[in-house]
């Protein structure tokens, strides 16, 4: 079996790094972009953002070049405004432990999911085992995300369990017939997880009812709490 595990608000806090990065190039192109467009599409592609809130019609090259200055400006604010989150290393590092095999599967452009495994020093915990929301076809709720980690994780996706802090990220999970953990995490509500398993507030709960065999295989002790 294999964990796969969202990034943004899963294994790091950046949602300050996001919506600093989205206001300000929604600031420079003349777009309206409010807080609350920003918690209503997160977890969302950036490809699908744009092209829903910038100019329509877009054309391609005009789509890439927002999508690019947004990452780098996301980029570029990661060190004043990201931050693990509490308890996420030392569970990948505990999960490795267990030899239980783990993917990263995040909405994020694959140059910034790379960046943060790096800067968070787990990169090597997941080898080629990520898979980002421009390697797809359709980003989440969509399961395109979560059907490719399990693919990389040589399983099939019902021995698999995510762990997900988005409204998207959840029904991309179910939508992909995984067991499903939401991570609550800032700027969510509850209604959010109606579709998971388990709602968790931090990893020492995800510990709690997450058992692992002597083959590293994972099971639920508890659902739907």
């Amino acid at each position: 079996m294999g964990l796969i595990f969202d990034m943004d608000g899963v294994l790091v806090n950046s949602n300050a790094a996001h919506l600093a990065s989205w206001m300000k190039i929604a600031e420079e192109d003349g777009v309206v972009f409010s807080e609350e467009t920003f918690w209503r599409t997160f977890g969302m592609t950036s490809e699908y953002i744009v092209e829903h809130y910038w100019k329509t019609p877009i054309t391609p090259e005009e789509l890439a070049d927002v999508v690019e200055r947004k990452e780098t400006a996301f980029r570029e604010s990661i060190v004043e405004h990201v931050r693990p989150i509490d308890g996420a290393v030392d569970f990948v590092r505990y999960l490795a432990d267990n030899g239980v095999p783990m993917a990263v599967g995040s909405s994020a452009p694959k140059v910034n999911v790379e960046y943060v495994l790096d800067w968070m020093s787990i990169r090597d915990f997941f080898g080629d085992r990520v898979v980002a929301g421009n390697e797809v076809k359709q980003g989440k709720p969509a399961p395109d995300i979560f059907i490719s980690c399990a693919r990389k994780l040589g399983e099939t996706p019902e021995r698999c369990v995510v762990i997900d802090d988005s409204r998207s990220g959840v029904n991309a999970g179910k939508n992909a017939n995984m067991t499903t953990i939401g991570f609550f995490s800032d700027g969510h509500a509850e209604t959010e997880y109606e579709r998971a398993d388990f709602v968790a507030r931090s990893f020492d709960e995800i510990r709690q009812v997450l058992k692992i065999d002597s083959l590293g295989n994972l099971s639920l002790q508890s659902v739907r709490n």
